[in-house]
């Protein structure tokens, strides 16, 4: 199925466009056959393998702060400061594309939503906040069958809480009920968190790389990153549009609901049969969660056995309940 004919599937049938809207359609296909636009392609670049083996490295990562990353090759097409002249019209309050076809329309979409939200920037003593649900099979199964997809009748929602300092010195979250909170190097523990500088320094497409370094060799890439923190809206957006020039970059077919609203997933296939998408609301093209789905059958011969994956299978499913920046470890808003 194409892209056009997935997202028929995926929203249904749409009433019939104004006039307004079929000028402004008119006049960017007039812009779109006068321009030489540049078009995701499927072109490589090296990304850390996801094998069966990983899959239970991948469920936790929302308590991840430390991806190490391959550095990759540069498969990028040319990426604009901002937003091409054909979306003139959201100066005016009007997205970009009213009917995005593509992915990287519904990320510039998306990049266009996300640099309208209200930020004020945060002291150094404030912390990131973030609240997610994760879907995950139950404890018991789950331990027997850590590389397992969610089975139905196993999964349930777990409601995940996690502050970080914008310094990067101070961390909490709750155990066994009780909020815990935990300066770096306290009882032998430490970790790596990028720096605030680096965050704020990626203000544009062309300043965003595929992997955010931090300290020494460390780096996350972009799909990690942008669940595992709270960042200003602009680098937001450019990390869409970045996102949006990425080779690969495809929309999943299937309709996916989430939390009750529709969602759209927007991701890469990884080893040949795993989409590893984030997953934006189809109304409002806000950013709302990530998963990694089995978009084929496909079976995995390791050392403890095969492991067969089934088109449609789901082995990370996160939400963002809500990302905030708040004054203190408990504080939600």
């Amino acid at each position: 199925m194409d892209e056009i004919g997935a997202l028929r599937e995926a929203f249904g049938g749409d009433e019939v466009p104004g006039q307004a809207a079929e000028n402004r359609a008119r006049a960017a296909l007039h812009q779109r056959m006068s321009s030489k636009e540049q078009r995701v392609t499927s072109m490589s670049r090296k990304r850390v393998a996801i094998t069966a083996g990983v899959v239970v490295a991948a469920a936790a990562a929302v308590a991840v702060t430390a991806v190490m990353v391959v550095r990759g090759g540069g498969g990028h097409a040319p990426v604009p400061d901002a937003a091409p002249t054909l979306n003139a019209p959201a100066a005016k309050g009007v997205l970009p594309f009213a009917r995005p076809a593509s992915a990287a329309e519904y990320l510039e979409n998306a990049a266009w939503t996300a640099e309208r939200k209200p930020w004020k920037d945060p002291r150094p003593d404030q912390f990131m906040y973030i609240e997610t649900l994760e879907l995950r099979n139950k404890p018991a199964y789950e331990n027997e069958h850590p590389n397992d997809p969610i089975r139905t009748g196993m999964g349930e929602n777990r409601k995940i809480q996690e502050w970080n300092s914008i310094d990067g010195q101070t961390r909490a979250g709750y155990k066994d009920g009780r909020l815990v909170v935990t300066r770096r190097g306290q009882g032998g523990e430490y970790w790596d968190r990028i720096a605030w500088s680096t965050i704020t320094s990626m203000t544009r497409p062309d300043k965003v790389p595929d992997a955010v370094p931090g300290p020494g060799s460390m780096g996350i890439e972009l799909d990690a990153f942008i669940g595992q923190y709270v960042v200003p809206p602009n680098v937001q957006a450019a990390i869409f549009r970045h996102l949006a020039q990425a080779p690969g970059m495809t929309i999943n077919p299937d309709a996916v609901n989430i939390d009750g609203r529709p969602a759209v997933g927007l991701g890469r296939i990884v080893e040949g049969y795993l989409s590893q998408e984030l997953l934006f609301d189809q109304q409002t093209y806000q950013f709302i969660g990530e998963r990694l789905v089995a978009v084929k059958d496909h079976v995995s011969h390791g050392d403890d056995g095969d492991h067969v994956s089934h088109r449609g299978d789901v082995y990370r499913q996160v939400i963002y309940s809500k990302m905030a920046i708040v004054d203190r470890p408990g504080d939600t808003q």
